[in-house]
């Protein structure tokens, strides 16, 4: 495919077998993306219905395809390149400098040169038009096509002595010209698929498999759940597992962005990609193939990299019907000159030639998905998941970003700091009824319960008909009694639960401390105070200061009271706080903020967040957060590290930017190069050159967010 009128096409072609619900062809990775109704849909329709539009297809294999295309390409057009190097060189001598007896050739001379460049290092543009006439069809490579037959052809009448223009110059130089442009453009395509490639290379195709007496190395392929891996210093780890034996380091930047090496020790996870350190470590495989955390990054890349923002519809229509447009206003061009402007037909014809040869379809194609494909692959290489190719263009019109408090802002791992008692009950029981409830959940605050019950080393009992409301508390029965542990407002909601005077003048200390409080009642009466503390991130103040710089708003969501709430807002810099809220509070809240005109972001990472990513224009979903959090977010943040939220900003911004500088250039360059073909006398050679500038122009434009720094 060399423009958005192959990949048109193509869809077409495609959305016409049955069962297929949806699909997008890329140009920039010459991949299409399709999804059936059907999960076991016939391959070889989809394959035979690409062969119809005149081009071929299999199915794609990361492992095995992610260089495939641009390799193919590579040496499609390679040795043609250097072949017609050595025969455009005379024409290109003759052409500059005509007036020179030094490099005057005969005619049988220029035919001799041209005419391989023509039939050899032209073949594929030939080849391609030829394919896609018998479909009906025409392309980018038809316009190259017919312009170097136009003036190959007219100029063969002056072999034989009749009066004819020579334009076998003019045929090798554009053929040259734009096979290079397609060289170029192949080799900066590939620069800009590097990141993809790079995560694809992470895992390797060897793992050490043990079985009861000896060894086996077998293709990861081959590896089952269950199965004990051997990991050597310095390899990469297979599978995603844990680890059954041995203690050591590993290494997990380029999966999690985060730099040093982490301690890894029996029972801790272990990911498939990473870097063993220096010891030697026995682990279990738990996930394989598909369902591993780099094969789920992989696949979210690639959806990304494959999708299409809506600014590029409008380009893929107009690259729909340019090159039926362009040959049409050839023929135009021809008759205008013959009939108005009197001009000879030879004359008229090298009009003809500029006008489809400059034209460039494209570089209005590859505008806008190469771009999207350079954004998605830089923000991967940072641990940043860009999710739909949409997401660019939503960044940019953002002016409000709403942090949740806990696990984002804060370190999200707060610490039991103590347990008042109320009653006659004992602290430890206590304990043990806080960890039977919280042993189910990943909140947060549950976290800071449970590593206080395994440093006591408590034995939990059982809890039944546990229910939980999110981000107000958990009840359940135990040895008899009804438990419930949450919010102060959640236990004061249940009948019969009264706070006495001094339990809230002791909650109200609590807060106004800064400390996150959680009440336990016991068969309807309080029984204890929980005080938690959760320390604000170090960096939270410098990346609210960036936002800020950034021209965005920041405001602080929290289920906290207004006390602790106010406090990390004062510290962080946060413009606007709002306490108390629930989770549906979150959306409400947010809606409220775009029934006032605002385009709202939402930052969180935790269970009780998944419906406010939702609701938010925008949602940002911190990586160290639960897997619905990170399903509901347009962005994902992989290492959880909170300097990233300004960083896929930055990176979505830039690349938006880049998609408008490379549409603003293929339209402008379309609607003055064509007039300029069709009223003044532009070379055709310096047409074809400027044909593949275009399209080279748009490509190193792209690369120039490699360069960037965010």
């Amino acid at each position: 495919m060399h423009c958005a009128s192959c990949a048109s096409r193509i869809e077409s072609q495609i959305q016409a077998v049955p069962g297929v619900h949806f699909v997008s062809v890329n140009l920039a990775s010459n991949k299409a993306y399709i999804q059936t109704e059907d999960q076991q849909a016939d391959t070889s329709l989809l394959e035979e219905a690409v062969r119809q539009a005149g081009y071929t297809a299999h199915r794609y294999v990361p492992h095995e395809h992610v260089h495939t295309s641009y390799q193919d390409q590579e040496r499609r057009f390679g040795w043609r390149l250097i072949l017609g190097s050595f025969l455009t060189l005379p024409l290109l001598m003759h052409h500059v400098w005509m007036g020179s007896s030094a490099f005057q050739f005969s005619a049988w001379a220029q035919f001799g040169f041209a005419a391989p460049l023509y039939f050899i290092v032209g073949w594929p543009f030939h080849q391609s038009t030829l394919r896609l006439l018998r479909s009906g069809q025409v392309s980018m490579d038809t316009l190259i096509s017919l312009g170097t037959s136009v003036a190959f052809f007219a100029s063969l009448p002056a072999l034989w002595g009749k009066p004819a223009d020579l334009y076998f110059d003019t045929t090798g130089i554009i053929v040259f010209l734009v096979t290079l442009g397609r060289f170029l453009e192949n080799r900066s395509k590939q620069k800009v698929n590097r990141a993809l490639e790079q995560l694809v290379n992470l895992t390797p195709r060897v793992a050490h498999v043990l079985k009861d007496t000896h060894q086996v190395d077998l293709p990861v392929e081959l590896v089952g759940i269950g199965d004990q891996l051997c990991v050597r210093p310095g390899e990469a780890i297979p599978v995603d597992g844990e680890v059954l034996e041995g203690k050591g380091r590993v290494d997990e930047s380029l999966l999690t962005g985060e730099s040093l090496p982490v301690e890894k020790r029996p029972g801790n996870p272990l990911f498939a990609g990473t870097i063993n350190g220096t010891t030697t470590l026995i682990i279990r495989a738990q996930s394989i193939g598909e369902e591993t955390a780099l094969a789920h990054m992989i696949r979210l890349v690639e959806e990304a990299q494959g999708s299409k923002a809506p600014v590029q519809k409008m380009a893929d229509r107009v690259a729909a019907v340019f090159v039926p447009f362009v040959i049409v206003l050839a023929l135009a061009t021809l008759l205008g000159w013959i009939y108005v402007g009197g001009a000879p037909w030879l004359a008229a014809f090298q009009h003809v030639v500029a006008v489809l040869v400059i034209a460039c379809p494209c570089a209005l194609g590859l505008a806008t998905p190469i771009a999207v494909m350079a954004g998605v692959g830089v923000a991967a290489q940072k641990s940043i998941l860009i999710r739909r190719a949409e997401v660019l263009e939503k960044t940019r019109k953002i002016d409000v970003i709403v942090f949740d408090k806990t696990g984002t802002l804060t370190e999200g791992r707060p610490r039991l700091m103590d347990v008042m008692v109320v009653g006659d009950y004992q602290e430890e029981k206590l304990l043990r009824y806080a960890g039977a409830l919280e042993m189910g959940t990943n909140h947060p605050l549950a976290s800071a319960i449970m590593k206080e019950v395994m440093i006591l080393d408590l034995i939990l009992p059982k809890v039944e008909k546990l229910t939980e409301v999110p981000g107000a508390g958990l009840q359940g029965w135990i040895e008899g009694r009804q438990v419930v542990i949450g919010t102060k407002a959640y236990i004061e909601s249940l009948e019969g639960v009264v706070a006495s005077a001094q339990i809230r003048s002791n909650v109200e200390a609590y807060r106004e401390n800064g400390q996150t409080v959680s009440l336990m009642a016991v068969d309807g009466k309080i029984a204890a105070i929980f005080v938690m503390e959760d320390a604000i991130r170090e960096q939270s103040k410098d990346v609210v200061t960036r936002l800020k710089k950034l021209g965005l708003q920041v405001h602080l969501l929290t289920g906290d009271g207004q006390v602790v709430a106010q406090r990390v807002a004062d510290r962080v810099g946060a413009d606007a706080v709002k306490s108390n809220v629930l989770p549906e509070g979150k959306v409400q809240y947010i809606k409220e903020l775009q029934g006032r005109g605002f385009k709202v972001a939402m930052v969180g990472d935790g269970y009780n967040d998944a419906a406010a990513l939702i609701a938010a224009d925008l949602g940002i979903a911190v990586g160290s957060g639960t897997d619905v959090a990170k399903e509901a977010g347009d962005i994902v943040l992989v290492q959880g590290d909170l300097g990233k939220v300004v960083e896929a900003i930055q990176i979505s911004r830039a690349t938006f930017n880049i998609i408008r500088q490379n549409l603003f250039w293929a339209f402008s360059y379309n609607l003055l190069a064509l007039p300029l073909a069709i009223f003044t006398q532009i070379p055709p050679s310096l047409a074809a050159g400027a044909m593949a500038l275009s399209s080279l122009t748009v490509v190193l434009n792209t690369l120039r967010l490699f360069g960037k720094k965010f």
